[in-house]
């Protein structure tokens, strides 16, 4: 088969399948997540151009650690975006990415797909939106017009270059001690990460500082919250 040919038949199936060619034989840099020991196991030290990424759900601090390469990526000076399927991103959320919260999933899906064949998005996060193996094909076509890395948080049996999976260790929580020595706050967590391609695998461990958010209550958000306070 003549060379041209060869690099045809390449270029089809990475369009039409997104896991057609190993990650591990591509030499272009990834988009960097801003977590140095997640990008050191990633093919290309990020996340890949052109290819869809499956974070499996339910994957631990896959929002978290997704929200800081949004922040990471936007540090240099490029664009990114979020699209949020089942509103469940609120309290706590930074400012910084372009939110998408689709009326229906459908919508969401059509959203993908515009900004990541536009090319002028360099991460594009889905979460909250259920699809199937067909519609994640198309999605891999668009981002591969485009260019930029594309992220989804769902189902680990549909198609994707690269697969990420995370879980805590539950057993090397940091906790903060009471007065009478027993815990009473966590302080960090580990969570092991598991990023695989075809016929490569990488593991990572990361520990992360925890902290939470306390919604307020009131009615009105002039009043002063008086929880906690007597008489």
């Amino acid at each position: 088969m003549p060379a041209l040919a060869t690099v045809a038949l390449r270029d089809l199936l990475a369009r039409r399948f997104p896991d057609a060619v190993p990650l591990p034989e591509r030499r272009e840099q990834g988009v960097g997540t801003g977590v140095a020991l997640l990008d050191r196991i990633l093919p290309g030290g990020g996340l890949p151009r052109g290819r869809p990424t499956l974070w499996e759900q339910p994957g631990a601090a896959a929002t978290a650690l997704l929200a800081a390469a949004c922040q990471s990526v936007i540090a240099q000076g490029m664009r990114t975006a979020w699209i949020d399927g089942d509103h469940s991103l609120g309290h706590g959320w930074r400012d910084g990415p372009l939110m998408l919260r689709p009326r229906t999933p459908l919508l969401g899906l059509r959203f993908a797909e515009v900004l990541l064949a536009c090319g002028g998005f360099a991460l594009v996060v889905v979460s909250g939106v259920t699809t199937d193996r067909t519609t994640m094909f198309r999605l891999g076509r668009a981002v591969h017009e485009g260019g930029g890395a594309f992220a989804m948080l769902g189902e680990g049996s549909l198609p994707a270059a690269l697969k990420l999976r995370s879980h805590y260790l539950l057993d090397r929580m940091a906790f903060a001690m009471s007065p009478f020595g027993e815990p009473a706050a966590i302080n960090s967590v580990h969570v092991s990460i598991e990023a695989s391609a075809s016929g490569w695998r990488e593991r990572a461990v990361l520990t992360l500082p925890f902290a939470g958010h306390v919604v307020r209550s009131a009615l009105e958000a002039g009043l002063v919250d008086r929880r906690g306070v007597k008489g």
